[in-house]
């Protein structure tokens, strides 16, 4: 009778190193894998794989876009794992993107939200470490979303509202820079009204999400802070003094 092989115990020192955090900014435009710790709604913190080329990266994010163009913000503080992964040997290679001569395009969602006082609420990311841009909450759109579907997703996840969208007034086009990554996006701007304002006390998960707050007209009007776009404050009062357009308004940069 043979005897039973001995159990083999797991070396997780090993395997710690094999799946070290080795991506780093000289990546930049190479194939990656990253592994990140996320906050799902109903199973709670969970592992989430991201594989694309890396298209920015700094300190605090690593840019990742997918072979369908999809563009990942990783937050590096919660990357578990992280390393260079070579080509997929029967798909074609990610999209080389994310450079001034060959920007990311992607469309965008925004929701502007006014409470009853007509104040809005907008949320201030940073673009580099450098500069901080306050603008509505929103974000890329999905390729099986709708523009309204997007926004609500956006709006969920960004400041944990949960909102009926309401009509598409405004659109914008724009090309930026986001930690190292340039991206040509065409938004689309919706409306909407909420009551409570304690949208303020929402969780700042986003990379690059680092502010949100409540905005009346004589400040947006007067501030020296960055407005994306800068003509926000006209719009803004034009919208409050005569309802949704009947037709999208192009607000610009």
């Amino acid at each position: 009778m043979s005897e039973e092989p001995p159990a083999r115990t797991p070396r997780i020192h090993q395997l710690r190193a094999r799946y070290a955090r080795r991506v780093t900014p000289d990546h930049l435009g190479e194939r990656v894998s990253v592994r990140q710790l996320i906050d799902d709604p109903v199973r709670g913190p969970m592992q989430s794989d991201v594989v694309g080329r890396l298209v920015g990266a700094d300190t605090e994010a690593l840019l990742v876009v997918d072979r369908q163009g999809q563009l990942t913000a990783v937050d590096t503080a919660r990357v578990l794992s992280s390393r260079v992964v070579p080509a997929h040997p029967r798909f074609e290679p990610e999209p080389m993107v994310g450079t001034p001569d060959a920007p990311l395009v992607r469309d965008a969602a925004r929701v502007l939200v006014l409470d009853d006082a007509d104040r809005v609420l907008l949320v201030a990311h940073a673009p580099d470490q450098h500069r901080t841009v306050w603008t509505a909450p929103g974000g890329g759109r999905k390729p099986e979303e709708s523009h309204a579907a997007a926004a609500a997703r956006e709006l969920r996840e960004e400041i944990g509202v949960d909102a009926e969208v309401g009509p598409w007034i405004w659109s914008r086009r724009v090309t930026f820079d986001f930690r190292g990554c340039t991206i040509d996006q065409s938004e689309r701007w919706f409306l909407v009204r909420v009551q409570d304002a304690a949208t303020e006390d929402a969780p700042l998960d986003d990379p690059g999400l680092v502010g949100v707050r409540w905005w009346d007209a004589e400040e947006l009007a007067t501030t020296d802070a960055e407005l994306a776009p800068a003509t926000l404050a006209t719009h803004l009062a034009r919208l409050v003094a005569e309802g949704p357009p009947p037709e999208p308004v192009d607000v610009g940069r």
